[in-house]
């Protein structure tokens, strides 16, 4: 089989289609008049921060969830909160209790049977890691509990202020956490290496852990410095950044795959295609699982989904397809032969997944997928191990030619 060079523009062109709907999803809802516009600005123009007063100082306040998908700034509209600094953390809650809203875009349809949580209402001292001073007047508080990880970002515009809310953070804490500013360039790697090592906190695991932590940051603060989005000054600057990012991505790219040759090439009895269904796909999905774990504790349905199915239509229409207008247009447009055994499987390996999860959807409980689906999909991944691994060594005959 030969993929022409209009076939692979054509998967290209898809993937561009799909991110421009997916990015303006809301938009075409206005439009249409599916959805209303919310009036959600505050003074400084930003939807996401808060109005708070901690320890008797008043501060600005705004909570980042970390995940794969995106450093995401909550978005909910802006409201005064009274935050009390009690021995076991920061409780919050809203100065005027009122309802929630829901989501007139329902998170694309779907809702998980499962609780709103994260690191819950209280914010407590033992899950508080690190204190960094930005620029600008900004704290962030770093809180981490197994994989979850949040950032409460404290603004006080007044020096004075600031240095007073860092005494009493670092007196209510009793010290425990890393106080520091953030430095963009290589020295804050040293600096991370360093405190894994002297921390009394850090586990045999976590010091060996920041070893190669630190050599990848060595390499992204060697040349993302200049523009390094963390830094409240070069947040503008966020289109190099995402370039950057996406350099290193293929990087570590070609890297995976160089050692899923050298595993073949060391041991022959392993193809290349029981390494990409085992090594490659679940190294790069595993990272997916947990964001969208991430997302479900955060009752953000929609994330978790679109993290699932957007990285799979990403991976088909851009992953494969990018590559193959490049080859071409290096190579007079010429079509590229391609080793297609097996696909026929795996196309239809996909097509019933897909129409699993619409089948789960439209069960009684419209737009819920509770813990039992999860299961059943579940099996079926191990099926499809199976099966593929069983074809691949030779255990039995392919299911379809």
């Amino acid at each position: 089989k030969a993929i022409s060079f209009n076939e692979s523009s054509m998967m290209l062109g898809a993937a561009a289609l799909y991110v421009g709907t997916v990015y303006f999803t809301t938009d075409c809802a206005v439009c249409m008049g599916l959805a209303k516009v919310e009036d959600a600005t505050v003074e400084d123009g930003s939807p996401s921060k808060k109005k708070a007063k901690m320890h008797g100082v008043e501060v600005d306040v705004e909570e980042i969830v970390h995940a794969r998908m995106a450093d995401a700034h909550n978005a909910r509209t802006s409201a005064s909160w009274n935050m009390d600094v009690t021995a076991h953390g920061i409780y919050a809650e809203p100065a005027e209790t009122k309802e929630d809203k829901p989501n007139k875009r329902g998170s694309i349809g779907f809702e998980f049977a499962q609780a709103d949580s994260m690191l819950g209402t209280v914010l407590k001292y033992k899950d508080l890691k690190e204190v960094v001073i930005m620029e600008m007047g900004a704290i962030n508080l770093e809180f981490y509990h197994n994989f979850q990880h949040v950032t409460l970002r404290v603004t006080v515009p007044d020096s004075d202020k600031r240095d007073e809310l860092l005494r009493n953070i670092e007196h209510h804490s009793l010290g425990r956490p890393w106080v520091h500013g953030y430095d963009s360039t290589i020295m804050g790697a040293v600096d991370h290496l360093k405190h894994a090592f002297s921390s009394k906190d850090h586990s045999l695991f976590l010091k060996l852990s920041a070893i190669p932590e630190f050599l990848i940051d060595v390499c992204l603060k060697t040349t993302l410095f200049a523009v390094d989005v963390k830094d409240i000054k070069k947040e503008g600057r966020w289109p190099l950044c995402f370039l950057g990012a996406m350099f290193w991505l293929a990087v570590f790219s070609y890297l995976m795959l160089e050692i899923a040759e050298q595993i073949h090439y060391n041991i022959p009895a392993l193809p290349d295609s029981f390494l990409g269904i085992t090594v490659c796909a679940i190294g790069t999905s595993f990272p997916n699982a947990v964001a969208s774990i991430l997302m479900a504790q955060q009752n953000k349905p929609a994330a978790a989904i679109a993290n699932a199915l957007g990285s799979n239509v990403q991976n088909v229409f851009l992953a494969m397809a990018l590559p193959w207008v490049i080859f071409g247009m290096q190579h007079d447009y010429k079509p590229i032969n391609q080793n297609v055994a097996g696909i026929t499987e795996g196309v239809f390996w996909m097509m019933g997944t897909l129409i699993l999860v619409i089948f789960f959807v439209l069960m009684p409980g419209t737009c819920t997928l509770t813990k039992c689906n999860g299961l059943v999909l579940m099996a079926v991944y191990l099926l499809y191990l199976v099966q593929t691994s069983g074809e691949t060594f030779g255990w039995w005959p392919p299911l379809m030619k």
